[in-house]
């Protein structure tokens, strides 16, 4: 689904010397429910044609990935020309865009579903005054920080090296003295069970909803709550996600300013 986010042309193959292993591993494989593959990794070939430095860094970063890489590049016609290749590079680009906005936080920031998102969402799940939370997938902070202004302690997991130093220098230019930053998945969280008064997410679940809610809940501590509170958009959806009701999520609406229509969720544990 394509939500232009970012104008592909700004950008170039390096942004891939930015990515952590996990990104890459994903970038540079099969794409699930791809149904052309080969179509796929011939864009991946072209793309990194004139970026041998890239394709070196993704060898070493991300070692499992060299024999897709060196397939990738061997799949090249001989006749390939640099307008081509660039037109190559800017469809992996956009293909990638939600990716492409880890490398550059700032860019993340302007994007609409943390633009127009209002804090006021957050408050009508939950008052996190005195709690100890977790924000998982914390991305650029958008719900960590806003739970910072009442709760005790903030947590923010992040498994991307460079979305959790750009949370650090935030914290840091703020003098925030509630908020720590760690790099963990929604299915590998780093702390011991029954941690957390309130677990937070959004724009997390539904990859695994087995696994990421088990361990979201692991992490939770009896009576606590998890609160999925996702960022505006513009996308018009016409019901609440039924995998969270079936599993005992209460459901709320509103319309965004971006035009959508938006269902965050909670659940006591």
């Amino acid at each position: 689904m394509p939500y232009n986010w970012i104008h592909p042309e700004d950008y170039t193959m390096d942004t891939l010397l930015y990515f952590d292993r996990w990104v890459l591993r994903y970038l540079l494989n099969d794409q699930p429910g791809d149904k052309h593959p080969a179509a796929y990794r011939a864009m991946v070939g072209r793309a990194l044609w004139r970026y041998p430095h890239v394709a070196e860094f993704c060898r070493n970063k991300a070692p499992e990935c060299a024999p897709y890489v060196d397939a990738a590049l061997n799949s090249v016609p001989a006749d390939l020309n640099d307008r081509a290749a660039r037109q190559a590079e800017t469809a992996f680009l956009q293909h990638h865009e939600t990716f492409v906005v880890y490398a550059w936080p700032e860019v993340m920031e302007r994007v609409n579903y943390i633009a127009d998102w209002d804090r006021k969402w957050l408050d009508e799940l939950i008052d996190l005054t005195g709690l100890v939370v977790l924000d998982v997938g914390a991305g650029t902070g958008r719900l960590a920080f806003a739970a910072a202004r009442d709760a005790l302690r903030v947590y923010a997991s992040e498994p991307c090296d460079r979305l959790r130093e750009y949370i650090r220098d935030r914290i840091s230019d703020r003098a925030i003295t509630n908020m720590k930053v760690v790099d963990g998945t929604a299915t590998c969280l780093p702390f011991e069970d029954a941690t957390f008064d309130a677990v937070l997410s959004g724009h997390v679940v539904g990859d695994d909803y087995e696994g990421e809610l088990n361990e979201m809940r692991r992490v939770t501590k009896s009576g606590g709550w998890l609160i999925i509170c996702n960022g505006d958009d513009e996308f018009q959806r016409a019901l609440p996600d039924g995998e969270l009701l079936r599993r005992g999520f209460e459901a709320f609406r509103h319309e965004s300013p971006s035009g959508g229509i938006i269902y965050n969720y909670r659940l006591r544990v």
